[in-house]
């Protein structure tokens, strides 16, 4: 799933995990919008950060410009781009074959990873830390996300039994973007989705977004007054 849906489907999410939270209080710590959002995006962003970089470092040494990108036609990039390219080696090769790498991906994208730091943040916030709390729904949101891109991905999801094994990764039936996968038919269901829950958000936030544009253009309309 692509990172933004991510956000969106937590954001969804929230209203009905509080409605059940205010039926028992005190079982959970308070929600952390704040964190419980930037988990749902932070298990893509090492990788996010590292190709970027590889990205800027192949556009600054013109190599896309320089190498046809794929002279088969469909069959992959040619040797020599695979050879000089950071951005192709990254998704191709390193991606699966370098440690850092596997572990910048899989470090907030391994369920066995996250379960921990859901746990230590729950045992901290019931010892009174409120750092706890946020941890908690941090990790609750990554959870969710690494739980949502497992079946998402036929060859390159997250490891599944990160960090006890690194090469095991479920083989699902559907990948998000591969079209030799159902990609195109889910990335049509996804992005109506996302139209429907954005919808939803501004729907139960209307009347937030009413009063905070209008203080803010009340405050404007004095001043100009003024």
């Amino acid at each position: 799933m692509q990172t933004y849906s991510h956000l969106i489907v937590t954001a969804a999410l929230k209203r009905p995990v509080e409605k059940i939270m205010d039926k028992n209080p005190d079982a959970m710590p308070e929600m952390r919008t704040g964190w419980l959002l930037f988990g749902s995006v932070v298990p893509d962003l090492l990788l996010t950060i590292i190709a970027i970089v590889c990205i800027a470092r192949d556009l600054i040494l013109g190599v896309f410009r320089d190498v046809d990108f794929d002279p088969n036609g469909g069959g992959g990039p040619s040797p020599e781009l695979l050879e000089v390219s950071w951005t192709v080696r990254l998704f191709d090769v390193w991606f699966f074959e370098n440690p850092w790498v596997i572990a910048a991906q899989n470090v907030l994208h391994g369920p066995i990873v996250v379960a921990f730091l859901m746990l230590f943040g729950y045992l901290m916030w019931r010892r009174g830390k409120k750092w706890g709390g946020a941890l908690f729904w941090f990790s609750t949101a990554a959870m969710l996300h690494t739980l949502v891109d497992i079946p998402l991905h036929v060859d390159d999801g997250p490891l599944v039994f990160f960090p006890f094994n690194w090469s095991y990764r479920y083989e699902a039936p559907i990948s998000y973007w591969d079209p030799d996968h159902f990609g195109r038919e889910w990335s049509i269901f996804e992005h109506t989705l996302d139209l429907l829950l954005l919808i939803y958000l501004f729907w139960i936030n209307r009347f937030g977004i009413r009063d905070r544009f209008g203080r803010r253009f009340g405050r404007k309309a004095k001043t100009a007054g003024a």
